[in-house]
Parts: C-alpha cells; structure tokens; sequence
C-alpha cells in the first residue's frame, strides 16, 4: 500500500488562485502540531490516512451544470482519517486538493497511507 513520502520543503501557495486561497484561510490550517480542517482538527501523529477522491456528480444536465458551471471543472474531496475520526475537505480543485496533501507531508512525523488520484504527492512503496 503506498504511503506518503515526506518533503522537505513546505509546499507554496503561489500557484493557486485567489480563490483558492481565500477557501484555504477559510477551511484549512497547518502546523507543526496539528491540522485543521473546517474548525475541527487531529495532532499529526494520530493521522492514519490521507485519502483524495473525485467528487461524484450526477449524470445529465443537472449534473453537467454543477461540474461546469458552478464549480468551473472537476473537483475533489481530501479525507483524513483518524482513529474512529475524519477530517474531509470538499469540493476543491485538484491543485488545491495537491497542495493539502503535500503540506500534510511535509509535517507528517510517521508513516501515513495514501489512497485515491494518483500524482497527488509522492509516494512510496506500492
């Protein structure tokens, strides 16, 4: 099973849009303790596994109109999972999707799963 590889340079938010950022100030917050996701968070060493899974949408032009219009492309969902807990970030673009879970492993101080779109982040292990 793949497993983050830990980097040694935290990630930058230069390449997000301004939206992107402004939903990171809002939803997402890491440091050398903890991560935060929506006001609830986990230390770092009680995180088992980072997931990234695309976000489903429903087919025909509900479905369409959402993916498209409202959310302007595809969009992704990043679980972090604890113990019995999770932590989920919902509805964000891959590159934010990408930039969560390579700040998680930067700070990651363990050995942490890794599931779901592939290039993400680095991985080892297979």
């Amino acid at each position: 099973m793949p497993n983050l590889a830990r980097i040694e340079q935290r990630p930058s938010p230069d390449g997000l849009s301004d939206d992107e950022r402004r939903l990171l100030d809002k939803r997402f917050d890491a440091n050398a303790y903890e991560i935060n996701i929506d006001g609830r968070r986990a230390e770092w060493t009680a995180i088992d596994e980072v997931e990234v899974a695309k976000a489903a949408r429903g087919g025909g032009p509900s479905g369409w109109f959402v993916r498209k219009v409202i959310f302007a492309g595809e969009r992704y969902h990043v679980g972090v999972y604890f113990g019995k807990g999770e932590l989920v970030l919902t509805n964000v673009t891959l590159e934010t999707a990408q930039y969560v879970v390579q700040t998680i492993a930067y700070y990651a101080n363990h050995t942490i799963r890794y599931t779901g779109v592939e290039g993400v982040a680095p991985v080892t292990g297979s």
